[in-house]
């Protein structure tokens, strides 16, 4: 299974082990429960941290290694931490921890296309010195007998700066700067405030079966061994045996393939499912680090951006804490530029690549980072997933819920995922409080405060993710109209839905609700100025009439 966020191998599980009240907050219960979160990635680390901290003892359990340390400087895809995101952090206390191994985006940096008859001619020279010319758009020449020049030797590309207005000036889009840092950097932060606490956490322990039909949930698990290669899935040992522990409260934070919502959803009796939407719009990618200092000026705290539409390649790169930048490559599958992508095997064969297809990229790479770009596996976007009915289910005396990619797995182009996770943890804070740690009571709150909220941002997501004209005009119309109306009439029209989603005092059902409103009243404005000419003109008519 995909890991995205924890996922973990079988029907969810954990043995408890013991642990004990969280020194940031005095326990709110008098006899300590006991909790398993099944899935150590930034949600599931947040949530345990929160269940310890109000006085549980918790296990969180995960199939993969450790991650590496926060301070180990890596090249795995960056996350974007929005308002959303870092309200969750502030609140629980680990944002300035955070902040020390993040970077910081002040804007965008974009790269100008090339013209269509550069890039059509670079096709047809290179096509014309490959033998596979007829299946690679930009076959790396393979008579090219020294290796490619320098970084240094590439003449410095244009690009366009547009600057945010800071937080709190007039005319501001933001009421934050985004935070940057890898996934697994920002796993393993969290993972340092868990070491202060007492929760005990399993990694590679797969969880092998989820029983709902006891007075409490039952969880087992097993020992596995760390994927080998290009699998995402662990092995589970075969000497080993399982384990299994009662907790009060299970928390399935194990991603888009959680073993802990399939249980909910096959239980006797659950109303619980997963909808699975057909992915039409398929993107495969890759990651790519950038170094700005190999070219003088270019800054390193914006987010750059760069296409090659007739290529169908897109680029965009988010600044580290250490001065480069990580990019993800994004191209459709099964394509032309897909194929030789795949095909590529050195990193001078890597560099021609670029070099044709997208050359203002080039004086910015590494060739040792071009080698490690040929043997990495090609990745994939994840298609839209949603759960419809609770994300909960209780028992005599316990309860599951379900949280992050569990719930919701959306594309990263907005970046919702993770924040939203992140918010997910926040909220069932607020559950916990208001039903004074009562695990029913408060996953029964978590379902009615978060579920609907789940599904309203992947049905934004999916509204975005069209394909071919109509599919682009979906995406660009109703951002040219918001933005026309809220520049005519702010105090009526909101800005566009895309800026309302990192407005984190916004909710996804308000979201949707706000501009189905405003819709309507733009079609009733629209319907009134008709009538308006219709009866002027017929009056006008008459006027005429009776002159005549």
């Amino acid at each position: 299974m995909v890991a995205g966020g924890g996922a973990l191998v079988g029907g969810g599980g954990g043995a408890m082990v013991g642990g004990g009240a969280g020194a940031a907050a005095a326990p709110t219960v008098a006899t300590p429960r006991c909790a398993a979160v099944v899935g150590a990635g930034p949600a599931g680390a947040l949530a345990a941290l929160l269940l310890s901290r109000r006085g549980w003892r918790v296990d969180l359990f995960e199939q993969l290694p450790p991650p590496a340390a926060a301070t180990t400087a890596g090249r795995s895809y960056q996350l974007g931490i929005n308002g959303r995101g870092q309200e969750a952090l502030r609140q629980l206390g680990c944002l300035a921890r955070v902040e020390r191994y993040a970077a910081r985006v002040n804007g965008r940096l974009s790269f100008p296309p090339l013209p269509s008859s550069s890039s059509s001619s670079s096709s047809s020279s290179s096509s014309s010195s490959s033998s596979s010319s007829s299946s690679a758009p930009f076959p790396p020449s393979p008579s090219s007998p020294s290796p490619s020049p320098s970084p240094h030797a590439e003449a410095a590309p244009a690009f366009t700066e547009t600057r945010f207005k800071p937080p709190g000036t007039p005319g501001a889009e933001k009421r934050y700067v985004t935070l940057v840092l890898r996934r697994d950097r920002l796993q393993a932060c969290l993972l340092e405030e868990l070491a202060l606490s007492a929760v005990k956490v399993l990694h590679l322990a797969a969880c092998t079966r989820l029983q709902l039909d006891g007075e409490k949930p039952r969880l087992e698990w097993r020992p596995c061994a760390p994927p080998q290669g290009a699998a995402e899935e662990c092995a589970l040992e075969a000497a080993a045996e399982a384990a299994a522990a009662e907790y009060d409260l299970v928390v399935g934070a194990d991603g888009v393939n959680s073993a802990v919502r399939e249980a909910l959803c096959t239980a006797e009796g659950s109303t619980t499912r997963t909808v699975r939407f057909a992915d039409k719009n398929e993107r495969r990618y890759k990651t790519l680090p950038l170094h700005p200092a190999l070219v003088e000026g270019t800054p390193a705290d914006l987010n750059w951006g760069y296409q090659n539409r007739s290529l169908g390649l897109g680029f965009d790169a988010l600044p580290t804490k250490e001065g480069e930048m990580v990019g993800v490559l994004l191209f459709k599958p099964d394509s032309a530029v897909a194929r030789a992508i795949s095909r590529l095997r050195t990193g001078a064969e890597a560099r021609h690549f670029f070099k044709e297809s997208m050359k203002p990229l080039a004086p910015y790479l590494r060739d040792d980072d071009l080698e490690r770009f040929v043997q990495q596996p090609i990745g994939r976007l994840p298609a839209f997933q949603l759960v419809e009915g609770p994300i909960h289910r209780c028992t005599p005396r316990g309860a599951v819920v379900l949280l992050g990619d569990a719930i919701k797995a959306v594309k990263p182009y907005f970046g919702q995922g993770a924040n939203s996770a992140l918010e997910d943890v926040l909220v069932l804070q607020g559950c916990l409080a208001d039903a004074k740690d009562d695990p029913a009571a408060a996953a029964a709150l978590f379902t009615s405060r978060r579920a609907a909220e789940a599904r309203a941002l992947v049905r934004i997501s999916r509204g975005f993710d069209g394909r071919g004209p109509l599919g682009t005009a979906r995406f660009v119309l109703p951002l040219l109209l918001d933005s026309r109306l809220n520049q005519l009439l702010p105090q009526v029209f909101t800005p566009p839905i895309l800026r309302g989603l990192q407005d984190e005092r916004n909710s996804f059902t308000g979201l949707i609700k706000r501009k189905r409103w405003e819709r309507v009243a733009f079609l009733s404005i629209v319907v009134a100025l008709f009538r308006m000419c219709w009866v002027a003109g017929f009056k006008l008519v008459r006027i005429a009439a009776s002159a005549v």
